[in-house]
């Protein structure tokens, strides 16, 4: 995968941050500020790099459209643009910030989900 510009990134992380398949309309009106025109032209060059691709394919406006999902899951971009490295630092630290009971059962739910998940899948 080639490198990103800042728009490329602020996109991606947008589809990152929402965690669900969006259209180009979806996208637009959960974030009015963005451009149409740049926005759709962010998305084009980000499926020809890989770095998204269509997830299905829905109604929006009462027509048929593509709706785009980041093509590899979080912490393998962050791991494959910085390296294993800052990706182990950025969980520690996230480790290391719970505050609160609530805050740590939280995290461990989500690990208990992903390690059903795994199990699942093997």
């Amino acid at each position: 995968m080639s490198e990103l510009s800042k728009s490329e990134y602020q996109i991606l992380r947008y589809f990152y941050e929402f965690n669900q398949t969006l259209t180009k309309h979806e996208l637009l009106e959960r974030l009015p500020k963005l451009n149409e025109n740049t926005t759709a032209a962010v998305i084009r060059k980000l499926l020809s790099k890989g770095y998204l691709e269509v997830g299905e394919i829905k109604y929006s406006q009462n027509v048929l459209a593509r709706a785009y999902r980041p093509s590899i899951p979080f912490g393998e971009f962050i791991k494959n643009e910085y390296g294993e490295v800052v990706l182990k630092k950025l969980v520690d630290h996230a480790v290391s910030s719970l505050k609160t009971k609530q805050q740590t059962e939280y995290f461990s739910n989500l690990i208990t989900e992903r390690k059903n998940l795994i199990k699942k899948n093997s």
